[in-house]
């Protein structure tokens, strides 16, 4: 949870980011591009780099500040106050700094630290060690999020996305999926009611995972996520909309649930990009609808999990 905060802070922060993949590696491309994708969708101005490319050729924006030596800027707005004295102090843990105005109060918000230097994100996908980030990078104040797969990783990120063996656009989309949450509640904060199902979208966001071998996108909700929720299964409507809405980087969608009803039976949703031929397959697994290339069907089964293994083993 703590890593989710601090990347959606980050991503939050920074308008400029840029992915940076190693020259010639398919898989870290792939995973890239998938991010690319996402973080536009976002409104950031994102951009995908090799390792030998080229990346910043213009010039950091001149500033007035007095002194070009300086990293940041601590600006003071006084407001009804007026400093009278300022001193610091220097510690082995930092500088602490100390304030002194005529006797009225000066808030937190009016104290703002910022970069003098143009800032941007890097996420490294694929990168092993920062001496292999260009220097042009390294001369912004960046935030790092470092994905990799190989014991060669030397974790060099702020944040580390290391899983040893699991595909990076796997790893990635850890990422996606905390995207894909913020552009949702951008949608609901521009709302002027929570729209139906909007808890339930939620619940479909926590459980998503993304299976790299079959490009498939796959959400399971249970019973008690629609009671913890207070929604019905026509608010999963909103869930699939979100889903498709081209945040998420898949070929093949699978989005099941448990129906309340006497006995308890899983249905779900079964939506290919370009295959035919896996609806068909789907489709022959169990009673259904389809429309297109989607398909919604009703099975006997009561574990999500079984149903799931089933459809994954007829794709395969």
């Amino acid at each position: 949870m703590e890593e989710t905060a601090k990347i959606k802070e980050w991503v939050n922060y920074y308008s400029d980011v840029v992915i940076l993949t190693p020259k010639d590696n398919a898989e870290s491309l792939e995973a890239g591009k998938a991010l690319l994708l996402s973080l536009r969708k976002l409104g950031k101005n994102a951009t995908l780099l090799e390792a030998t490319d080229c990346p910043i050729t213009e010039k950091t924006p001149k500033t007035n500040d007095k002194n070009p030596q300086a990293d940041f800027l601590i600006s003071i707005k006084e407001g009804g106050s007026k400093l009278s004295q300022l001193f610091y102090e220097k510690t082995n843990a930092g500088l602490n700094l100390f304030l002194k105005t005529d006797g009225k109060e000066l808030k937190k918000e009016d104290i703002v630290l910022r970069p003098l230097k143009q800032e941007q994100l890097l996420i490294a996908v694929g990168v092993d060690s920062y001496e292999k980030v260009p220097s042009a990078l390294k001369e912004r104040s960046n935030f790092i999020i470092n994905i990799g797969n190989q014991t060669a990783n030397q974790w060099f990120g702020d944040i580390n996305l290391v899983e040893y063996s699991q595909p990076l656009e796997e790893i990635s989309f850890e990422i996606i999926k905390i995207l894909g949450e913020m552009l949702f509640e951008k949608d609901i904060s521009l709302s002027p009611s929570p729209p139906a199902g909007a808890s339930l979208l939620k619940k479909t966001f926590s459980s998503l995972r993304f299976d790299k071998k079959l490009s498939l996108l796959v959400a399971k909700l249970s019973h008690l996520d629609f009671i913890e929720s207070k929604a019905q299964a026509k608010d999963i409507k909103l869930s699939l909309e979100k889903l498709v809405s081209g945040i998420f980087p898949f070929q093949e969608l699978l989005l099941l649930w448990e129906q309340n009803s006497s006995p308890l039976s899983v249905k779900g949703i079964f939506y290919s990009k370009s295959s035919q031929e896996n609806v068909k397959k789907v489709a022959g697994l169990f009673p259904s609808q389809q429309k297109d290339n989607s398909l919604i069907f009703k099975t006997e089964e009561t574990n999500l999990q079984k149903v799931e293994l089933q459809i994954i083993n007829i794709l395969s």
